[in-house]
């Protein structure tokens, strides 16, 4: 995990974020339909459509200039490229994301994944898929990126928490099999 962003970066980065285009899915599990705890927007090269759980379907939004001068700087700062952004906004402590692996077929073979947080920190869990967590704790503006074979073999989440906490966002840059650049 690295810090990437200074303080003034994160804040401004923060700003424009807010301002993206969020929405709140629906989850298909175990038959029942109901709201994704959490708020989500995609932004990506053209055609790169982005299908998770077999039930939410993402089609991009065409990058902003700050997100795409994010994907170049990490491109540049830990080599693997990425053509979506999936940004996911906790706005509470019951806002969440339980165990799963990042394994959908579009992003292709065992794939890279960077992760920026902005504001609130909160725990991250990562975990063997056979083992006990790992907790970080991430804070504004740090990059933690699961390589190549992470989605195999571990599982993650964000869980709910009984602190009090404002706002998160956390952008996750991914690759994608098909689409347009």
């Amino acid at each position: 995990m690295w810090t990437v962003l200074n303080h003034e970066q994160a804040n401004s980065l923060y700003q424009h974020c807010l301002k993206l285009e969020w929405q709140q899915n629906q989850i298909r599990i175990a038959g029942k339909t109901m709201p994704v705890p959490r708020l989500e927007c995609i932004y990506g090269d053209a055609g790169c459509d982005y299908l998770y759980s077999n039930s939410v379907f993402l089609k991009p939004l065409t990058w902003t200039d700050a997100l795409d001068n994010l994907r170049d700087r990490i491109t540049a700062l830990i080599g693997y490229k990425f053509r979506i952004v999936i940004g996911n906004q906790y706005r509470s402590a019951q806002d969440s994301i339980g165990w799963h692996a990042d394994n959908e077929p579009s992003m292709g073979f065992n794939p890279a994944i960077a992760s920026i947080s902005l504001g609130c920190v909160r725990k991250f869990q990562i975990k063997p898929k056979d083992g006990k967590p790992t907790d970080f704790w991430l804070e504004h503006g740090s990059l933690l990126v699961m390589h190549p074979g992470c989605q195999s073999t571990h599982l993650h989440q964000v869980p709910k928490t009984n602190k009090v906490v404002s706002t998160r966002i956390n952008l996750t840059f991914r690759p994608h099999t098909g689409g347009k650049r």
